[in-house]
């Protein structure tokens, strides 16, 4: 719906909520609500700029990405027990005894794993970036307590100027000692 504005001789058109944002977003609108480019005053040639007028919105649309409920996200696995760690363990939780031994094998981007404190002590390690090969690190525990494995990805252009912007991965591995 168009009318003219006979004190401003300014046309208004009505648009819906969905039409007034994407000329907002893709720059059209301006903040006092004028249709164009938003930086200057018309030229002679140009038409007189149109306002927007009220809008008005539907009811926001809830989105379920499972509908059914029957589909949740599966939990981090919890382990029991010495046992061998893989990369797709990360976020997993271990419980041990004291003198169980936790054996991490990563791929060569990895560094060596580490964990915090004094809870566990790691008795070996090999491999790992820059040497290309796979790391293996074993670890003992030592006392109860909590720490957490940790090792993240790292790659020879990180160390380069200008820097490289790859993605890098964090691994870990929740430990309880009892």
């Amino acid at each position: 719906m168009r009318r003219l504005d006979r004190h401003k001789n300014v046309r208004s058109v009505r648009l819906n909520s969905a039409a007034a944002a994407l000329l907002f977003l893709c720059g059209c609108a301006t903040s006092t609500g004028a249709i164009g480019p938003a930086s200057s005053t018309p030229a002679a040639s140009e038409s007189p700029p149109v306002v927007v007028g009220t809008a008005s919105a539907n009811p926001a649309t809830v989105v379920t990405p499972f509908p059914s409920g029957r589909v949740k996200p599966s939990p981090r696995p919890t382990y029991s027990g010495s046992r061998a760690l893989v990369e797709s363990d990360s976020g997993a939780t271990i419980k041990l005894k004291v003198g169980d031994v936790v054996k991490v094998s990563l791929p060569s981007e990895y560094v060596p794993p580490t964990a915090q404190g004094d809870v566990l002590t790691r008795v070996s390690s090999s491999g790992g970036y820059p040497t290309g090969q796979r790391v293996d690190a074993t670890f003992h525990a030592e006392k109860s307590g909590r720490t957490d494995i940790t090792s993240s990805t790292d790659y020879a252009c990180l160390h380069t100027t200008p820097m490289c912007g790859i993605p890098q991965r964090l691994w870990m591995v929740h430990v309880v000692v009892s």
